[in-house]
């Protein structure tokens, strides 16, 4: 008779963990779409209608951070609002020999920097670290970070080449990993002293 009722109880368990994920992954994917069209609007008023070509991966990253949530939520909103800095960040900052009658590369009057890009990504990456919430897991709120950034940075790439793109979201990714590594080993320090 027992082993009856612990299987009862065990299935009731299961069914009520599976439709409380589901619920949550249907709230996930609300807000990824929500999170989409705003996204969608910022990218055609800073970049262009070109840019809209990454709204699924801004999709997929926004709706996995939401259905995991916690630590790696409130470390994507910060990677967010990074990705954010970067669609506003001006065209003649990222690319500072674009001027009229520039080198012409593949049909731009403009020369390729993507070390600029890079260091812009870093500055705006290592800024933004400091951001991190220091709550619960930093490893799982680095990781949202990161996820936050690919989630809206791409749309800023489709303005840039390949090299430049690359160089901005690295270094985003870069300077967020070594400002939240520095942060950590900071905070053991303090913790042992």
């Amino acid at each position: 008779m027992t082993s009856r009722a612990e299987d009862f109880l065990e299935r009731a368990r299961v069914s009520s963990l599976r439709a409380y994920e589901r619920g949550r992954m249907k709230m996930a994917l609300v807000h990824a779409l929500t999170f989409c069209f705003v996204g969608a609007g910022l990218s055609l008023a800073f970049v262009g209608a070109r840019s809209l070509v990454w709204l699924p991966l801004t999709f997929v990253a926004w709706a996995l951070l939401e259905w995991r949530g916690v630590g790696l939520l409130r470390g994507g909103r910060v990677g967010a609002l990074a990705g954010v800095v970067t669609l506003a960040l001006p065209m003649s900052l990222l690319r500072r020999c674009c001027r009229p009658g520039a080198v012409e590369v593949m049909g731009m009057d403009c020369c390729s920097m993507p070390g600029t890009c890079a260091a812009a990504g870093v500055l705006v990456g290592l800024v933004l670290a400091f951001l991190l919430p220091t709550k619960g897991s930093r490893r799982e709120a680095a990781l949202g970070m990161v996820l936050g950034v690919v989630a809206v940075a791409p749309m800023k790439c489709t303005g840039l080449l390949l090299g430049e793109a690359v160089g901005l979201v690295g270094g985003l990714v870069a300077g967020a990993l070594v400002a939240s590594a520095a942060r950590m080993a900071l905070a053991r320090r303090t913790a042992t002293a």
